[in-house]
């Protein structure tokens, strides 16, 4: 703001230097208002920068943990988790060949380096005593375990990311209450949930992984560390200090040849001493342990639980509670409630809360909804039909789309089923095929899935912009006959392509930046390189713009607009205010607006002034406007991401392959159909066998 008030100032003062023919003297002194604003702007940034160095990773950490409960209680409200209730799975000790033994367990806690981290009278006394259900699961980790390392295991839908969710929760409530009578640094430690399927452990060390993970997620961590903690940012620094708790989900999705060197590195980087958590299927974690060659390894230290089966009397119970109670739901549920429990197709299959949910939302009617125009359950019970377990669950997943998008009393839909099945198909194809099977759908890596010549698309337009201004200025301005005018035209449209064509490189770097990430806002730095630089270039091009008898100020002006700009860049998210892909996708589409805006003012008024100034108004505000464009854009699409990702969604969907307004596609998904879910800053879906059966 005070930027923008320093150049108009300087606007004004030059255009009264000129008006009135004033002295060098006088013009110096009409400039001398416009250093106040750029005071303020100085001051305001050595303001900032001494705020973050003097933040503590105490406050840091607080500030993430808000973040974090912020982001996990709308993901439950969205998930509809309490939706009649909780369903709470229940669990079991993990078998003994794939944990620690339980006296080497005790033993290892007892010997911690300044005494136990909890209460070892609170610790269980046998692995027996693990078994649980529900919320019993806070306390478990926290007290029962006496490592604070633990493995759940479980089958696919059982429940594991669920469960997972809810200890986070209940951890950070017991951070907030300072409960659990854990030692000072696990009690300041902000459990984070980090989904293992987009780590590569043969080329990225987990520090590093989970480093970026927090910065994609919490955009200002990935802000240098204050400097009293070494050169680094935010999230690595958090990292170091044992600041964040980490609980990775789904180890099973880590590609099978490197699940063991997965093991290595998490037990490398997270040694004894380190709480963690670890999700997996069981026979992905048995054969990840006793590889074909080399020696067996497991998570060092760590008990283990394995999550059980919905007993037939709990699933039944949440189906009926789900379609409305007694009676009613009783009649529409019963010939598939008695076959839940035995060793049909669709008792076999009804025995996750994964498979509860796309039944209950398949067959069970919304508030206001006929259930004559719903399928019945019991057609699950037909074994001509469904003769296997695998066959009743293909067929939940395929109804599972066309159910969320089914008419909503509520909630009316701008996409019929055909128009979001097509769509959600071609995001799990981009996902598998174009990103390697990564759960993550990042809107900023949509790029991805197009062919490489888009980047092409950005700079034919601002090249034909350009060179349309700069033509229509060479016409008004010739002297001659129209045969003159239109060659001088005609010359000028050709040179006034270089610049578009100039434009092709940055395009081209921009498409090619995978680790590129969003940004929040702009920030301002004195950067004296490339000032330098910057005002050198001004120099030069105020001199081919200007006449001897242009004011010399208005090249003043020009290098200073220049020089501004060339400070211009961007920074990230607060880890204070809640995330989402919604927001950060909106904050990059404001800050891609106001660089364009003042990287173009800042360039393009100088040059515009002098010649305006100069006696050619229209070819001073055609020219300014055409640099300006051409400069603020070039710094936009090189700078920020949503340039790059509207122009993707504009083609995607004139090849039909996605809606127009992805966004908002993708957030209904999201919050009204249960398709997709949030994890940080990405969307993911539902579930990733949901992903793999779109994508198959």
């Amino acid at each position: 703001m005070y930027l923008v008030l320093a150049l108009g100032g300087m606007a004004g003062a030059l255009w009264l230097a000129d008006r009135y023919h004033l002295g060098a003297a006088a013009t110096a002194t009409s400039l001398l208002p416009t250093l106040a604003p750029l005071f303020l702007s100085w001051v305001t940034f050595r303001a900032s920068v001494q705020r973050a160095a003097e933040q503590s990773l105490e406050e840091i950490a607080a500030q993430l943990a808000q973040a974090v409960k912020s982001q996990w209680d709308a993901e439950t409200r969205v998930r509809r988790l309490n939706d009649p209730y909780p369903l709470a799975v229940s669990w079991e000790a993990a078998p003994e060949g794939l944990v620690e033994t339980w006296p080497l367990l005790r033993a290892i806690a007892a010997d911690w380096p300044g005494g136990p981290g909890s209460d070892p009278a609170g610790w269980a006394g046998t692995p027996a005593e693990l078994a649980g259900a529900g919320a019993e699961i806070t306390q478990l980790f926290a007290r029962s375990v006496p490592t604070q390392r633990l493995l759940v295991l479980g089958p696919p839908g059982a429940g594991k990311t669920v469960l997972l969710v809810r200890l986070l929760l209940g951890l950070l409530a017991q951070r907030a209450g300072d409960l659990g009578g854990r030692g000072r640094e696990a009690a300041q430690a902000v459990p984070v949930l980090f989904p293992l399927a987009s780590w590569n452990p043969a080329r990225q060390d987990l520090y590093a992984w989970m480093s970026e993970r927090l910065a994609a997620d919490y955009g200002s961590l990935a802000e240098p560390a204050p400097a009293r903690y070494g050169s680094v940012n935010r999230a690595r620094a958090l990292l170091d200090h044992r600041l964040i708790l980490p609980i990775l989900d789904g180890f099973d999705e880590i590609p099978f040849g490197v699940r063991g060197t997965a093991l290595g590195a998490i037990n490398q980087a997270l040694p004894l001493g380190q709480a963690v958590v670890l999700s997996s299927r069981v026979a992905e974690y048995s054969e990840a342990l006793r590889p074909a060659s080399g020696v067996p390894v497991k998570l060092v230290g760590a008990a283990g639980i394995e999550l059980c089966p919905l007993s037939a009397t709990d699933a039944s119970a949440y189906l009926h509670r789900d379609a409305g109670g007694a009676g009613y739901a009783a009649d529409r549920w019963a010939a598939l409630t008695a076959q839940l429990g035995t060793a049909t197709p669709v008792g076999e299959a009804l025995r996750t809360p994964l498979m509860l949910f796309l039944a209950r939302t398949i067959y069970n009617p919304r508030h206001g909804e006929l259930t004559a125009d719903l399928p019945h359950p019991g057609e699950l019970c037909d074994t001509s039909r469904f003769p296997t377990r695998a066959a009743i669950e293909t067929q939940l997943f395929s109804a599972f789309i066309p159910a969320a998008y089914r008419p909503h009393p509520r909630y009316p839909c701008r996409w019929t089923a055909r128009q979001a099945q097509a769509a959600l198909t071609f995001l799990a194809l981009h996902l598998q095929l174009s990103l390697h099977g990564t759960p993550d759908l990042a809107w900023w890596q949509l790029h991805r899935a197009v062919p490489v010549s888009i980047p092409s698309l950005i700079a034919w337009p601002i090249a034909l912009l350009t060179s349309g201004l700069l033509t229509i200025t060479a016409a008004t301005q010739e002297e001659g006959g129209i045969a003159v005018k239109l060659g001088v035209a005609l010359a000028v449209s050709v040179i006034g392509l270089l610049p578009g064509f100039a434009l092709i490189l940055p395009a081209w770097l921009v498409f090619e930046a995978e680790r590129r990430q969003p940004a929040a806002s702009i920030r301002w730095t004195w950067n004296w390189p490339r000032l330098a630089a910057s005002l050198a270039v001004a120099v030069l091009i105020a001199a081919v713009l200007l006449d001897m008898e242009a004011p010399a100020a208005t090249a003043v002006m020009t290098v200073l607009g220049a020089g501004i700009a060339s400070g211009l860049g961007t920074s990230s998210a607060d880890p204070a205010l809640d995330v989402g892909p919604l927001i950060v996708w909106a904050q990059d589409r404001r800050v891609f607006w106001q660089l364009t805006l003042a990287a173009g003012t800042a360039v393009g008024l100088g040059p515009g002034a002098a010649i305006a100034l100069a006696g050619e108004p229209l070819a001073g505000l055609l020219v300014g406007l055409g640099m300006g464009l051409w400069i603020g854009l070039t710094v936009a699409f090189s700078t920020t991401v949503w340039g790059l990702f509207a122009i993707v969604c504009y083609y995607l969907a004139l090849r039909r392959h996605l809606p127009r307004d992805l966004m908002a596609f993708l957030a209904d998904a999201h919050e009204r159909r249960g398709v997709l879910r949030q994890a940080g800053a990405v969307y993911q879906f539902r579930h990733i066998d949901l992903q793999r059966h779109l994508a198959s």
